[in-house]
């Protein structure tokens, strides 16, 4: 009695590309035909297989930025914790404006002084110009009543600067976001003073809160001199992290860096993953596989089904209860794959156990 075996392998392809290179369930093979081998069968499939180079690096924001105000102050008020979602344009803090709005005040009154005395500069400046006409002011009337006007008009200009920067002032130190992230940092208390030109030297050197774009991360990794070659932008990588086991996620090159680092001679390059989901998290590690390589809609056996024989390959097909063996050429292969460039077509039914030391023509139970 022969009980019927069928074997099918699912394999994905690599990093963006999908492809089911089997489906199916495997059964213990016996026979009770003698003389007929008993062996295991799989099925050609068409699907998508590629060459990989594994590298690892870690996981940065795609953009970060401390926020800090343009001019030293007292913080007033932070409206934000860590954590936060926020939007672009979001007030996130400011400081103490009591000085900045009494000199906004001042500047406003300043300016409607000016534009006073430059109207009535300009009436004076059309007066004498009429009478200057008609001879009946001296030259150095003239000359005083232009001088008083073009006085009264770089007073205005003066006055319209003072009011900007004192606008100016009063609203960098309203400290807002310049993209939607989250806030992952809150580096000062609220009465604290800041001064930007500190940086992070000293009393008051800090930053209010550090804000970073997670929407997508990039992840920075080294490749060697002699794997450069191979490395295109928008080529397609897949990540694992120690966080999600069994997850993938998947990512493009998004930038190749020209010069190699002088102490380890590697490449460096940015890969972008998107990160809707926030689950890849900043400062983290990451598993890469590059995929330098992608054929498409292949035929594809189990690698546990290639011969090598006098410097070539061979497989056996199953032709119902007969062996018949197939002189194949090999491409690309990965993960216990092959691709298949000629020798086989899809649907037929490759012998993947019992193959050793089969001859063609032989009898065989599946």
């Amino acid at each position: 009695m022969r009980r019927t075996l069928r074997l099918a392998v699912v394999v994905l392809a690599m990093i963006g590309i999908s492809g089911i290179v089997g489906c199916g369930k495997e059964e213990k093979a016996e026979t009770e035909e003698f003389g007929a081998t008993p062996v295991r069968v799989s099925e050609v499939v068409r699907g998508d297989i590629s060459t990989v180079i594994s590298l690892t690096g870690d996981i940065e924001p795609w953009r970060q930025v401390n926020i800090v105000p343009d001019l030293p102050g007292k913080v007033a008020r932070i409206y934000v914790e860590e954590g936060d979602k926020v939007k672009q344009g979001q007030l996130l803090a400011k400081l103490d404006t009591r000085t900045a709005k009494l000199q906004l005040q001042q500047a406003e009154a300043g300016l409607a002084v000016a534009q006073a005395n430059r109207h009535s500069a300009s009436k004076d400046w059309e007066r004498i110009q009429e009478l200057h006409q008609k001879g009946t002011i001296s030259p150095q009337q003239y000359e005083k009543v232009q001088l008083g006007y073009q006085a009264a008009k770089a007073q205005l200009q003066q006055a319209e600067a003072t009011l900007d920067m004192a606008r100016h002032q009063l609203e960098v130190s309203l400290m807002k976001a310049p993209f939607d992230g989250v806030i992952t940092g809150k580096n000062i208390n609220e009465g604290e003073y800041i001064n930007p030109a500190m940086g992070g030297m000293g009393p008051g050197g800090s930053s209010v809160v550090t804000l970073m774009d997670l929407s997508q991360v990039k992840i920075k990794v080294n490749i060697s001199e002699k794997e450069m070659k191979r490395v295109r932008i928008g080529q397609e990588t897949r990540i694992t992290v120690d966080a999600y086991p069994g997850k993938t996620f998947y990512g493009k090159v998004s930038n190749i860096h020209p010069a190699a680092d002088p102490m380890s001679r590697t490449f460096k390059i940015d890969i972008a993953v998107p990160n809707e989901d926030m689950a890849l998290k900043a400062g983290t590690y990451a598993r890469v596989k590059l995929c330098v390589v992608v054929h498409k809609s292949v035929l594809l056996v189990l690698e546990k089904s290639m011969l090598e024989r006098q410097g070539g390959f061979l497989l056996f097909v199953a032709d119902g209860d007969v062996a018949r063996m197939r002189e194949v050429k090999p491409g690309l292969s990965s993960e216990g794959v092959v691709e298949i460039v000629e020798g086989v077509q899809e649907g037929e039914k490759v012998i993947i156990e019992g193959n050793y030391g089969l001859k063609d023509g032989a009898q065989i139970a599946w």
